[in-house]
């Protein structure tokens, strides 16, 4: 997956933002702004972004510790069923991390909207508030689509590594040249499996990405990105 360095410091500038309007409301007594709210979701989509793609890579290392161990079945094959164990180990808990992290990125964008929403009670003239209305429905809707997206890629990622530990499973009964060609055809499967996942996860990256910069405060990182 691309663009990780653009996104790391897309997540440290508005963290950097976020402290100092945080500081600067501390100092002065002020309530919170309601796009102070915004900057908060949007850097909790960025985050779910890292850990989505976090989440590819330790997918990634798995199929291919899984693949080298099953294409090389001479010698030892403790050392590489050990790598391909302990890769899926980290699978499981990155997964964990990015479910997680999805959930607290919808309770941040909840938090948002509903601010939006206490705020709209307070604007006084109709034709102001009509426009604030229209543009909370076009954001709601855009928030709903990620966390639906969010949601499904993460259900597609369970199934998978529930086939990963049956194969765990299967092989360490059955650690041997004979084991591993009887699994060649489930392997061959859960590697299409991995390549359909990961189509899902990039995507949904993606998304992530643009959802947090059509967010933020820090309005000119959006025309950044437009010319890369």
């Amino acid at each position: 997956m691309c663009h990780s360095k653009s996104q790391a410091r897309l997540v440290s500038l508005l963290t950097n933002v976020c402290a100092g309007a945080l500081a600067a409301c501390l100092l002065t007594g002020c309530n919170s702004t309601v796009y102070q709210k915004s900057d908060v979701a949007a850097i909790s989509m960025q985050k779910a972004a890292t850990e989505v793609q976090i989440e590819g890579r330790a997918m990634d290392q798995t199929i291919a510790s899984l693949k080298e161990l099953v294409a090389d079945s001479n010698g030892d094959l403790r050392p590489p069923f050990k790598r391909f164990s302990k890769s899926l180990d980290r699978l499981i808990t990155t997964a964990q991390h990015t479910q997680d992290t999805g959930k607290r990125m919808q309770e941040k964008n909840a938090a948002y909207l509903q601010a939006w929403d206490q705020q709209l009670q307070t604007i006084d003239y109709q034709h102001i508030r009509d426009l604030s209305e229209a543009r909370r429905a076009e954001v709601t809707n855009r928030v709903a689509a990620v966390n639906r997206r969010y949601q499904e890629s993460q259900a597609a990622v369970q199934p998978l590594i529930s086939y990963l530990l049956d194969i765990r499973k299967a092989l360490s009964t059955d650690l041997t040249p004979g084991g591993l060609e009887s699994l060649k055809g489930i392997v061959q499967n859960a590697t299409d499996n991995v390549g359909k996942v990961q189509t899902a996860l990039e995507a949904l990256t993606s998304e992530l990405t643009n959802s947090s910069a059509r967010m933020t405060s820090v309005a000119y990182q959006t025309s950044q990105q437009n010319t890369q």
